[in-house]
């Protein structure tokens, strides 16, 4: 997958106007725009938070339609299944983009997943709505984040990094009330993130449960229902739609045989590799390099 900065390099200049050293970019978009950013979900190893301003969206989470307005925050994570298919004529919203190089810290990354992922995979199903006073304290620390990374300041990364930290210690405390809500423990909360912590950094090479419950001490029976609990998704599903992303983007920028993929993504056979493929994708391996 790409990061953040290359996929700017290649393709982001029509989305972003700048990013700041490779690490987080902030923009406002339009329907059409937006409509255009779906390309990014099937490529892109970094999180955004995404906040309507005005008008209405309607998206795609796996086989969920899901319709947004006014003050709704969604979040993407490298892996989730989220597609736009439509936006009102009115729609506008603001776009952060953080790669995880953001996070300095094992406790900086585990907070970038907490304020991205459990309000994907529990508020609503991808939907978090934000009280008014919220969304405007959200989307004026949003807008001074795209406001400095254009400027040549001598303390701008002091200024963003501070600024950034501030948005999300700001989605994490909006998300107490509703953890409490939804009985979310605390155990289960950390269980949840250190799981994909380490789904993060090895998709590729362990596709099996048993690695990642033996990692988190626990028995796959109760990682699975952790996993389940919160996301609504499998910890094997889990797993396959990195597997997924991955193998798209290896067959849209590579000259990789789709053999010496399903090698890459620790397949055993490439038979293996174009059945898992068929029906995450519902396509052909070749057929989506025929079509890059």
């Amino acid at each position: 997958m790409y990061n953040l900065q290359e996929y700017f390099n290649i393709f982001g200049k029509e989305h972003l106007h700048e990013v700041w050293n490779g690490k987080m970019a902030c923009a406002f978009f339009d329907g059409a725009r937006t409509l255009t950013t779906n390309e990014m979900t099937q490529s892109l190893n970094c999180y955004t938070f995404t906040l309507i301003i005005q008008g209405k969206m309607t998206l795609l989470n796996g086989n969920d339609k899901l319709s947004f307005s006014e003050n709704d925050i969604y979040s993407y994570y490298p892996g989730s299944l989220l597609r736009i298919i439509d936006v009102s004529d009115d729609f506008e919203c603001i776009c952060l983009m953080v790669d995880e190089q953001m996070s300095h810290s094992a406790q900086a990354f585990r907070n970038l997943l907490q304020a991205s992922m459990i309000p994907l995979s529990k508020f609503g199903k991808s939907k978090l709505t934000l009280a008014s006073g919220d969304a405007s304290r959200v989307q004026m620390v949003m807008m001074l984040i795209s406001e400095y990374i254009s400027q040549p300041l001598s303390l701008k990364n002091e200024i963003l990094e501070m600024l950034y930290s501030a948005f999300i210690d700001d989605l994490i405390s909006i998300q107490a009330f509703e953890k409490t809500r939804l009985s979310i423990t605390k155990q289960s909360e950390e269980i949840f993130i250190s799981f994909y912590a380490l789904l993060q950094k090895n998709y590729i090479e362990h596709h099996d449960i048993g690695f990642y419950a033996d990692a988190l001490n626990i028995t796959t029976t109760y990682l699975s229902r952790i996993v389940k609990s919160i996301s609504g998704r499998t910890v094997v599903g889990c797993i396959d739609e990195m597997l997924a992303v991955e193998a798209v983007w290896l067959l849209k920028t590579t000259p990789l045989t789709v053999a010496q993929i399903a090698d890459r993504l620790n397949f055993s056979t490439s038979a293996a590799f174009n059945k898992f493929f068929k029906r995450m994708k519902g396509c052909t391996p070749l057929s989506v390099r025929d079509n890059r």
